[in-house]
């Protein structure tokens, strides 16, 4: 090794090109420190990738942060942040001799903030602090966004490795920022004695491109001259580089810092390990020998300089004549230096980052793993999409897409300035699980202060994201011994009034009117009539028994205090309705009923963990599956079809309506199809994308026979284990970023709802309507058949010239093409017997027509997949059921009670889809709901109705 040290007599330092724990651990570093002149010790992503996973020295350490609840992100932060404060220690004798000019560790930031100033100097900083050790470099990438970058953090005195740098010219801007920090500090009377860096100049990586170059330029039967260039361009750089460098720090200029106590920033020669073995190897070690510079050198290429390496002092400056006529035939050769730097240079940054990327992903695993049964875990397969999937992943990840996501960044989806403000703006709901204490504290000391009290029942009265989250949790907890029974009123039909009014004894019941806007009609409609029916029970304060959940400064906080409610609750208005469920509306019902909200969030927390910003596309379950959906909607797989664990089934509620809300617009969207029953393959169309959510401790050995074969048969599914009940907070977290990331893939905001704010303004005209002739302007319908009143647009007009029912129902749904699908949408309270019936229905639809089938209630779903069947694509049959109710409840201070208000509802949504050219039919069944759907289904049943349609 006695090479090595000969270095240091020539003025060259070697640094190690290759940081490893074992190194660290068995001694070698210490040694070569010590016996072999080591002076220093660079670090990048590559190198840590490899380090991390190709051995097992770091796995007891990822086990103690994983159990400490540490994300990919923070586990790398914390393994490299260890090995360097190490290396550092042992390095420190080498700082201490060298007076603080030598004996550093270099420790990069992440190569994603290449391309950001503002991020680099605070990423720089924070790392710098982190360390904690004076010899201790920061790299950052020479680009022209690091060169401010640079400057400024060498300014406040944090030492940098400049790495990346292929050019000349870049090297000398390199070189003047480092002198402008040092010249601001000096005029500021600051001390630069301590300030240092190194300029690192990638070398091999020039000659590889530019020989390919060379080599395509002889072969083709151009001039022999070319052959002359190969593996020269590379060292030609470096004498020119190196010319510059004295040029500079022997400037007058340079001259008058030093007296103060400056040092020159050192060149050093990085990627020295030959590439082509026809080379020398070490062709980049003996060349660039030169006093003032440093070498960072590979094992093998140390082993190489020990055992047959010929020094020659000053090496760098001979010839140096001759550097710039290798710049000038290459010019004649065609070959542009300043394209071939400026792609090295963005070859090495996106190296850089595939690296990074890599060992995020295998952390990610070693996390997921190490966690085992403690966590969900997602695994999918593509079906006939994989290329695709994998490209989109590749290319999500080389824009960045999980950083801009968890920034906010609005142009993920929209460009234009306002519209971008807006998206901006219902954001709210990506940091929650950050931090959540304070709403859990809050929440449960006031259920536990209502269950005190003596209260029974809670009653949400509540539309849309409003409410269906507290359906999801009445349905999957129920409720804990001693807290309040749960009840979902989302239905203006008198019935479902009634029902409710039967179900509590209103004394000891709690009622929230939650609304975002403070202004949805059925919310204070509902309030209205639980309140006048309190003060007729002669109940003295009734407005102790209602609280809002509502936005800053909405109608809904004024009526709060007008009527004296016991609380109001203040939701971010940066959390929409639909993606509010982890916010205060979501988590006060669960709190009253019992539900264990703190662990609920944990759960959100680690999903927000595993889908970090850091978390490769491929690795992370939130960005993936929105990936997944948007892929297969582009490709034709549009219809999101869920198949769920019995002990969660009711989740696809709540996500039926955040992804048909969200989606559905710009003649675009998803469709989800929940509570349809899994199927052969051969009842299914080539649109279909199937999501398997499971519990473990669920028998779900029958859907997963039937997956196999939808597997088999080549559609993609996508398992998702759900380790918990509730884990399912986890499960609403990574659907708000799939449903997110999916409007992003298919170009539509997934944070707006015009075609919602359409249905209301249809309803409220209607209500004036009324309000004038104490009637609505019905139109006539266009059949009476087998006693039903049958009402059609003009697109199923045809339907008319049947004679029975079946007949007439067979020639709508003959009216499905391939790739549509068919929504039964009944406006009445759905008892067990009726879901019964309509769910048989839909599912002969399915089993004859292949094509997909949505169940859903009105006027629920008006404020969800509403905004889906009127701004989504043109391929849906909407077959809308009414009833005529048979009691009218008044709505104190309207004109129109709940009958009116039901009924403008129904009316409004088909008046709408009639407008929007949308094939709909609407079927009245009078007074006596049960026996005339009855006797629909089997005159359906009777007639052979639903058969294979025309699909010529």
């Amino acid at each position: 090794m006695n090479t090595l040290v000969d270095l240091l007599n020539y003025g060259q330092s070697y640094w190690l090109d290759n940081l490893t724990r074992k190194k660290i651990n068995s001694g070698e570093l210490k040694k070569r420190v010590t016996e072999q002149g080591l002076r220093g010790i660079t670090s990048n992503p590559s190198i840590f990738y490899k380090a991390i996973t190709g051995s097992n020295d770091y796995d007891e350490q990822i086990k103690e942060l994983v159990s400490q609840g540490f994300t990919a992100q923070q586990v790398y932060d914390a393994l490299t942040i260890a090995d360097v404060q190490h290396a550092c220690d042992i390095l420190k004798p080498v700082f201490d001799s060298s007076e603080g000019t030598d004996g550093f560790v270099s420790l990069e930031v992440s190569p994603y903030l290449a391309r950001d100033t503002e991020r680099s100097i605070s990423e720089a900083r924070r790392l710098y602090h982190a360390v904690d050790r004076k010899n201790c470099y920061i790299k950052i990438p020479g680009t022209k966004e690091g060169i401010p970058a640079i400057e400024q953090l060498l300014y406040e005195g944090i030492n940098i490795n400049i790495t990346l740098l292929f050019s000349v010219d870049r090297y000398v801007e390199v070189a003047q920022a480092y002198v402008s920090a040092v010249r601001r500090r000096v005029a500021e009377g600051k001390s630069v004695v301590n300030i240092v860096s190194v300029a690192s100049f990638f070398l091999s990586r020039i000659d590889v491109l530019t020989d390919s170059l060379l080599s395509q330029y002889t072969f083709s039967g151009g001039s022999s001259e070319p052959e002359l260039l190969l593996g020269k361009v590379a060292i030609a750089s470096a004498k020119l580089a190196y010319a510059q460098f004295k040029a500079i720090f022997g400037s007058p200029e340079w001259q008058a810092l030093a007296e103060k106590g400056a040092h020159v920033q050192r060149p050093l020669w990085a990627s020295t390990s030959t590439k082509d073995p026809m080379y020398d190897d070490l062709m980049y070690v003996e060349a660039l020998v030169g006093a003032d510079t440093v070498n960072t050198l590979p094992d093998d290429t140390i082993n190489a300089l020990a055992d047959h390496g010929k020094l020659r002092q000053n090496a760098i400056e001979e010839e140096v004549d001759k550097a710039p006529l290798v710049f000038e035939a290459l010019q004649k050769a065609g070959i542009d230096i300043r394209f071939v730097t400026w792609q090295l240079e963005n070859e090495g940054v996106k190296k850089f980052v595939e690296s990074y990327d890599q060992l995020m992903a295998a952390l990610e695993d070693k996390r997921v793993s190490m966690l085992g049964d403690d966590i969900s875990t997602q695994v999918a397969s593509y079906g006939s999409l994989k290329k695709e999937m994998e490209a989109a992943y590749a290319s999500l990840d080389e824009k960045h897409v999980a950083s801009r996501l968890y920034a906010k960044d609005p142009y993920l989806w929209k460009t234009d300035a306002p519209t971008a403000k807006l998206i901006k703006e219902s954001m709210g709901w990506i940091t929650i699980p950050d931090s959540y204490d304070d709403i859990v504290k809050e929440l449960t000391t006031f259920s536990e202060k209502i269950k005190d009290e003596g209260y029974k029942y809670t009653v949400l009265l509540g539309m849309g994201g409003s409410s269906l989250c507290s359906e999801v949790a009445r349905k999957t907890y129920g409720t804990a011994s001693g807290y309040l029974e749960l009840i979902v009123l989302d239905n203006t039909d008198t019935a479902a009034i009634k029902d409710v009014e039967a179900s509590i004894d209103m004394e000891h019941t709690l009622f929230i009117a939650a609304s975002k806007s403070g202004g949805t009609a059925e919310t204070i409609s509902f309030f209205k009539y639980f309140y006048a029916q309190m003060q007729q029970k002669g109940m003295a304060d009734p407005g102790k028994n209602f609280v809002a959940i509502t936005d800053p400064g909405s109608p809904l906080v004024k009526m709060a205090e007008e009527y004296k409610f016991r609380a109001t609750f203040l939701n971010d208005t940066e959390i929409g309705g639909r993606y509010s469920v982890l916010s205060d509306f979501g988590l006060l019902p669960m709190a009253l009923m019992g539900v264990d909200i703190d662990a609920l969030l944990q759960s959100a927390q680690q999903m927000h963990i595993s889908s970090g910003a850091a978390v490769p596309v491929a690795s992370n379950p939130g960005i993936s599956l929105g990936v997944i959906m948007g892929i297969c909607a582009k490709h034709g797989r549009d219809k999101v079809t869920f198949v769920l664990s019995a002990s969660i089934g009711s989740f696809g509620y709540w996500a039926e309506q955040l992804l048909a809300e969200s989606t559905g617009k710009e003649g675009k969207g998803l469709i989800p199809v929940n509570g349809e029953e899994l199927g052969a393959p051969d009842v299914y169309g080539p649109d279909r994308l199937f999501v398997h959510m499971y519990l473990p401790a669920d028998d779900n050995s029958a859907d997963e026979q039937k997956l196999k074969a939808l597997e088999t048969a080549g559609h993609p599914v996508v398992r998702i284990k759900v380790k918990s009940k509730i884990a399912l907070g986890g499960e609403y977290y990574r659907w708000e970023l799939a449903t997110a990331i999916a409007g992003m893939v298919i170009g539509i905001d997934p944070f707006d709802q015009p075609n919602v704010a359409e249905s209301k303004q249809n309803t409220n005209n209607l209500l004036k309507e009324w309000a004038q002739n104490e009637s609505f302007k019905y139109i006539e319908p266009l059949m009476e058949v087998d006693g039903f009143s049958i009402y059609g647009s003009k697109e199923v007009a045809q339907i008319k010239d049947n004679e029975h029912i079946g007949a007439v129902m067979a020639s709508f749904e003959s009216l499905a093409k391939p790739g549509d699908y068919i929504a039964v949408l009944p406006y009445f309270l759905m008892t067990e017997a009726r879901s019964n019936i309509l769910q048989q229905w839909r599912m002969s639809i399915r089993n004859h027509l292949k094509n997909a089938t949505t169940l859903l209630n009105g006027p629920r779903y008006l404020h969800s997949t509403g905004q889906l069947h009127k701004g989504g694509p043109d391929t849906g049959l909407y077959i809308i059921l009414v009833g005529e109710e048979t009691e009218e409840l008044p709505i104190p201070g309207e004109q129109y009670g709940f009958a009116t208000l039901h009924t403008a509802q129904s009316l409004g949504d088909y008046r709408s889809l009639e407008d929007k050219g949308r094939r709909v039919i609407r079927i009245d069944l009078g007074k006596d709901i049960d026996g005339c759907l009855a006797k629909l289904w089997s005159l359906i049943k009777k007639t052979g109705a639903v058969h294979s349609a025309n699909r010529s």
